[in-house]
């Protein structure tokens, strides 16, 4: 657990580090469009805003006074976008298919450093995605966008018992529908169920405050929404590509449960499945699943 928070907040204050050195490069060299929309938007003064050049407008470069005015103003304009925003599904698309290709990174990552395996930790048929992760961030945007102002306790507990129920009823879903397991928890001293232990429910409590707090606001933001057409047509795409690659997914599970009963494939779309994603397939590609059988318990 301490492992995978490291690598989270490692993570978390990289893309904090890149984004602060790319807006500080950008407001050092500020260009005119920028400095004219905030101040059209009513964000920036212009007034203050040129009474605060000094030597440096001769060279085009706004003093050190400005840049921190302009800062000021994208943080008034960030607020009072996100004061009156609804999370949109486009957002929550963003967030989902983000959310699952870093979350299969830092599993893999975890694997390899924790027990030294490097595995496909993939969890659809199509593309490098962990769709827990996209659950779980989706999940978290959903019930915390309203209460991201409430004490962190508060924050800390929902979102605890929001990874606890996550998990439970992944788990519970693709043992009886599928026969597949893919984690379990009962080899751990501290486990509830076979798929929730409490040090998990910390991982998510935590997890799902940092999400909140410093997280799920700036990328809100950041992703708005489309504002032209070809953006909008990417993000059909996208919804399409998602939802197709979700279904056959969970087509794919339903058949390899049912080959380990020998439930022979009753349509065409059955057939199709067992003859492009078959056992071969599974267990190439879902390496760390079990088909119709119990995997060793997590080491204590």
């Amino acid at each position: 657990m301490f492992r995978i928070l490291l690598l989270v907040v490692l993570v978390f204050l990289l893309a904090r580090g890149v984004g602060w050195l790319i807006r500080k490069r950008l407001d050092a060299h500020s260009p005119a469009r920028v400095v004219t929309k905030l101040i059209a938007e009513g964000y920036l003064n212009e007034s203050s805003f040129f009474a605060a050049a000094n030597e440096k407008v001769r060279t085009g470069r706004p003093s050190r006074a400005q840049r921190q005015l302009i800062r000021d103003a994208r943080v008034r304009r960030r607020d009072a976008y996100l004061a009156h925003c609804t999370p949109s599904p486009y957002q929550y698309l963003i967030i989902f298919l983000l959310a699952s290709v870093l979350g299969l990174v830092l599993e893999t990552i975890y694997t390899f450093v924790a027990f030294g395996v490097v595995e496909s930790r993939v969890g659809l048929v199509w593309g490098p995605f962990s769709p827990l992760y996209g659950l779980g961030a989706v999940l978290l945007t959903v019930c915390l966008w309203q209460v991201r102002s409430r004490p962190g306790w508060q924050v800390f507990l929902i979102s605890a018992t929001l990874g606890g129920t996550l998990e439970q009823c992944a788990g519970w879903s693709l043992d009886h529908f599928a026969h597949l397991q893919s984690w379990t928890y009962l080899g751990l001293p501290d486990h509830i169920t076979q798929w929730i232990a409490w040090r998990f429910l910390f991982m998510w409590g935590v997890i799902g405050l940092v999400w909140c707090r410093l997280i799920m606001p700036e990328l809100i933001y950041r992703i708005g929404e489309p504002s032209t057409r070809g953006q909008a047509v990417v993000a059909t795409f996208l919804t399409i590509f998602t939802l197709l690659d979700i279904a056959l997914t969970l087509g794919c599970f339903w058949r390899a449960g049912q080959r380990h009963q020998g439930v022979p494939p009753q349509n065409p779309f059955e057939v199709y499945i067992d003859t492009h994603f078959d056992d071969r397939f599974m267990a190439e590609t879902f390496e760390n699943m079990r088909i119709g059988e119990d995997i060793p318990p997590a080491p204590r």
